[in-house]
């Protein structure tokens, strides 16, 4: 359970950050881990609900929710989810010249926190498991099948049981997804 709760403090800490120089070259896509490559779903799960909307549910031993990927945990399948009724910079304005849309900079830490949800794929003992996400991107819309959980200090984490990437957006030509 610590280690969840450093990956949550550290996504929200990325999630957090803002600007800087985007790298120019495209990300290099890793294979999927074997464990991991299976989760990637063929269809869309039914039902699929918003990430704001599934953290009022509360927990819940099947949940479909849709959003999009505001970061990845590098080195583990962690990543986490954004409502999309919370536009990426430049969604909505794509003169506002961002170079990092995908952090979500343009809104409030507060506003970041309330529309985001902790995405994890666990072993049999609870712990995340290590390895690549495959060709999982940022700011990737998807929908994800698994138990929606909320810890003792009130954290939600959808422990994911599968994923369906619905639609990868295009970026103006001058930024490049981070490595």
């Amino acid at each position: 359970m610590k280690l969840s709760l450093v990956l949550f403090v550290s996504s929200l800490l990325v999630v957090a950050g803002c600007g800087g120089n985007a790298p120019t070259a495209p990300p290099a896509v890793v294979p999927a881990a074997p464990a991991l490559a299976k989760l990637a779903l063929a269809q869309k799960p039914a039902g699929a609900i918003a990430v704001v909307e599934a953290k009022k549910a509360g927990a819940a031993d099947a949940c479909v929710v849709s959003g999009r990927v505001a970061n990845l945990v590098p080195g583990f399948a962690v990543f986490t989810l954004m409502d999309t009724s919370l536009p990426y910079c430049g969604e909505k304005n794509k003169e506002d010249g961002c170079k990092t849309p995908w952090d979500y900079c343009c809104d409030s830490a507060e506003t970041r926190t309330a529309n985001s949800l902790l995405v994890e794929v666990r072993d049999a003992n609870g712990k995340p498991i290590a390895g690549s996400l495959g060709d999982l991107r940022l700011l990737d819309a998807v929908t994800v099948a698994g138990k929606l959980t909320k810890d003792e200090h009130g954290n939600h984490v959808l422990l994911a049981t599968g994923w369906f990437r619905d639609a990868r957006p295009e970026l103006p030509a001058d930024l490049r997804w981070p490595q």
